[in-house]
């Protein structure tokens, strides 16, 4: 008898070789696991950046109908659509944004999506600035120097 009690050393190496292969398996099956997570993870992700905006600021909402509002506000879309802005769409983005705060966190995520879906699809068929200016043909040379004349001979 071994002074260490009455294992075989080939038991204790076969008993420690069967240990390595269920540590290997439960690793392999943990790798297999989290591949598949990260995977799915990963591809939420994407649908995550794709997909339109689920949570909406009401004081991003209120500061951008305080903005078109405002003088500055109504200048900036003078200039950029020779006309005065109305502003309700922004009231009415500000109100949305109040009343969905009194609906749970899945309703108002839905709602805040089909918004944003609903103002995508009038924007792209809505006015644009290229619908009050021209393009030029002739580019413009000397634009600051000699106050100005080159520009307006080059209109002329």
């Amino acid at each position: 008898m071994s002074p260490k009690g009455d294992r075989d050393p080939n038991a204790r190496e076969a008993a420690a070789d069967e240990e390595l292969r269920q540590l290997l398996s439960n690793l392999e099956a943990e790798a297999a696991n989290s591949t598949s997570t990260s995977t799915e993870r990963a591809r939420e992700e994407k649908e995550a950046v794709t997909a339109f905006p689920t949570e909406m600021s009401c004081i991003t909402a209120f500061d951008e109908m305080y903005y078109c509002y405002s003088l500055g506000g109504q200048f900036l879309n003078v200039y950029r659509y020779g006309e005065l802005r109305s502003c309700g769409e922004k009231a009415a983005d500000w109100r949305f944004c109040m009343r969905t705060r009194s609906y749970g966190p899945i309703a108002r995520k839905a709602m805040i999506m089909a918004r944003f879906k609903e103002k995508t699809g009038r924007y792209k068929v809505g006015r644009s600035s290229e619908d009050v200016w021209e393009v030029r043909r002739v580019p413009v040379v000397g634009a600051f120097g000699a106050g100005g004349r080159e520009v307006r001979e080059g209109v002329d």
